[in-house]
């Protein structure tokens, strides 16, 4: 043991990291008042004692920005730690006298959108006093998420054998052509590449997993896509198409309401479908709530059900 006491143990109290946390996070004095139900001259005692136990600024104050001083932003990773692992022991607590309550948090790229809200309504059916937030992004957006360590747990397509993860492969996620149903293509089977060169093609944005997907299935057979829109997200593909704007390389998760519909069909193209899958990543050593924990059951639960529709489009 040290011979000099630890500062931040003797001094720190777990309030003042939390109000601390809630400053650098929002990156505002105000907002953090607001959020912990304080007054902005508590919230910023509160922060000068914890600054005065420590011997060291943790923000800078650059007109009427906040930022992390280097000391600040070791802090606050710490913080989160801290906080995290307080709520956590909490809710297990909690669950031990029979769970009740607790907060999810979580994000997901946005061909899982298509699915999850169903989960979330049965989750929060059967617990509703549990919070649940969920973030939608691109990959490279949850890949940043990780890193920062802002959810309990991620949806998306392969991670990156590089990040300190723990990833479980959650379902097929295959990539089909679609086309609306009065394409002069929707009806012709055993289509090549070749064929669809002077098509109009609608591409997903930059940072788009499936993007990358496509573009490496494209290069193999060195084929050029007529792109005629880029678009951002699955959701303006779906209605692009739709439209009959062009043909695309979509989730066949986010359009298969419409395919059973008969408003877009699935082109049988040489190379296609893509097979994909979605992962349910966390990072390693994180200590999931019970709530966190239970949502990903009923996920789980609900997968296998899209699986089996999803079986049925696919050759």
């Amino acid at each position: 043991m040290a011979d000099k006491p630890n500062q931040l143990i003797r001094h720190a109290t777990i309030r003042q990291l939390q109000v601390f946390e809630a400053i650098a996070r929002h990156k505002s004095f105000t907002r953090a008042a607001e959020e912990l139900h304080l007054t902005q001259p508590t919230v910023s005692m509160q922060v000068k004692k914890l600054a005065d136990a420590l011997e060291v600024d943790l923000f800078e104050l650059i007109g009427r920005k906040v930022f992390l001083t280097q000391a600040g932003e070791t802090l606050y990773d710490a913080a989160k730690d801290i906080l995290e692992r307080l709520e956590s022991a909490e809710d297990r607590i909690k669950n031990q006298k029979g769970f009740s309550g607790g907060r999810v948090k979580f994000s997901v790229v946005s061909s899982a959108q298509y699915f999850v809200p169903k989960v979330i309504y049965d989750f929060v059916e059967r617990y509703p006093e549990v919070k649940v937030a969920m973030n939608l992004g691109n990959k490279e957006q949850l890949l940043e998420r990780i890193q920062k360590n802002e959810d309990d747990f991620y949806i998306l397509g392969e991670p990156s054998e590089a990040l300190n993860i723990e990833s479980y492969q959650l379902a097929p996620n295959p990539l089909v052509f679609i086309a609306h149903k009065s394409h002069p293509l929707a009806k012709k089977s055993k289509i090549k590449l070749t064929e669809l060169v002077d098509v109009p093609f609608l591409m997903r944005e930059k940072g788009s997993g499936k993007r990358k997907q496509v573009e490496k299935a494209f290069e193999k057979q060195n084929f050029n896509p007529n792109i005629k829109m880029i678009l951002g997200g699955n959701e303006l593909i779906r209605l692009g198409v739709l439209q009959n704007l062009g043909v695309a390389v979509a989730s066949l998760a986010t359009v298969i309401n419409y395919v059973e519909q008969g408003e877009l069909v699935i082109l049988d193209v040489e190379g296609f479908p893509i097979h994909r899958h979605w992962y349910l990543v966390t990072a390693k050593g994180k200590m999931l709530s019970v709530a966190a924990e239970k949502l990903i059951e009923l996920l789980k639960i609900e997968i296998q059900a899209l699986n089996k529709k999803i079986a049925q489009h696919l050759p």
